[in-house]
């Protein structure tokens, strides 16, 4: 579902930003709209209530929910985020990663939200939902209106287990994205 992501560039669209290992929604990050680059809040409100935030929205109902009929297209920048895989005995955590850095997204007066689609094979059995992300040289395309749900910068994704020290906003350190044995 994408609740937690990663950004270690200091610069990203131009804009400067401190690098961080646990950004979590409510925080402000990074997003490239049509006209502009600018920080964002990650919280995305609607329209009929202030205190509903949302940060992802399924890229296969967001023409149809009228929470997103006058949202408009953001292009976030990252260099990884977490998931959760859960069982019977518990969650674990794991750091997924993609040669690509863009989560396709939305936002309002609000704030920003991730995009979000059915998980590929290679990383379903972690969780059924992923970004929607995208290559550098599809943002414009994406920007002005097309849907690319599925990019091949969908199919590019790595994952490895990490620590439970991610469970806590707290901790902001690249520890948090080392292999877990």
């Amino acid at each position: 579902m994408c609740g937690r992501f990663i950004i270690t560039n200091n610069n990203v669209f131009g804009l400067s930003y401190r690098p961080s290992f646990n950004i979590a929604p409510s925080q402000y990050i990074p997003t490239k709209t049509k006209n502009k680059s600018i920080l964002m809040k990650w919280s995305y409100y609607t329209n009929w209530n202030n205190s509903t935030n949302l940060y992802n929205c399924r890229s296969e109902t967001m023409h149809i929910k009228p929470t997103f009929r006058n949202a408009k297209r953001c292009v976030i920048f990252n260099n990884g985020w977490y998931e959760w895989h859960s069982n019977q005995l518990g969650k674990t955590p794991y750091f997924l990663y993609s040669k690509t850095n863009y989560f396709a997204g939305l936002y309002n007066e609000g704030g920003c939200l991730i995009l979000t689609r059915k998980s590929l094979d290679n990383i379903h059995h972690i969780h059924k939902r992923q970004p929607v992300l995208l290559k550098e040289n599809e943002i414009a395309i994406y920007l002005n209106g097309k849907n690319l749900f599925n990019s091949l910068a969908n199919k590019e994704i790595y994952f490895h287990k990490i620590s439970n020290k991610v469970n806590n906003t707290l901790n902001n350190d690249s520890s948090l994205i080392v292999k877990e044995m």
